[in-house]
């Protein structure tokens, strides 16, 4: 692992928190031409802070670079849409969730939240936040070991 708990090359989405999913596809793809995967719902048992929860994900990744992934909200979580305040975070691949996560509260970017598998955390991926409010999700490169063919594999037929 390098020095460095992210790598520039590692990233590879803006992540984007919005109130009504389909009404942000449409609205993107309108302004920027912007194609979409198909909305993927997944219940992903996550730690916010001490508390264990399992949460329904709705989102997109955008088919076309630079990568956007549009993230239905979830009130009372950390995914709230914030007016007039668009990028939730910024997402980077990483090697090993558990270093990288380390590597970033020794930074100052404190956890905020993480997946659970089988009572392992951080699984699949991390929330950090630094103290200027800058929030980084890293997510296990092994889940998405070929970007292309992942949203590939996910495009609407």
């Amino acid at each position: 692992m390098s020095a460095n708990p992210l790598q520039a090359e590692d990233f590879y989405h803006t992540g984007i928190v919005v109130p009504d999913l389909e009404a942000a596809k449409v609205r993107m793809g309108e302004l920027a031409g912007y194609r979409w995967t198909k909305t993927l719902v997944n219940e992903v048992p996550v730690r916010i802070g001490d508390e264990d929860r399992t949460l329904e994900m709705r989102y997109v990744y955008s088919l076309d670079a630079p990568r956007i992934e549009l993230v239905q909200e979830v009130p009372g979580t950390l995914w709230e849409a914030t007016p007039r305040l668009a990028t939730h975070h910024l997402g980077y691949f990483c090697d090993d969730l558990a270093a990288t996560s380390k590597l970033l509260e020794e930074a100052g970017f404190e956890r905020e939240v993480c997946a659970v598998i089988d009572g392992v955390a951080p699984s699949i991926f991390a929330f950090h936040v630094s103290p200027d409010g800058v929030r980084i999700e890293i997510v296990d490169r092994t889940r998405i070991p070929d970007l292309a063919v992942y949203l590939r594999e996910r495009t609407p037929e």
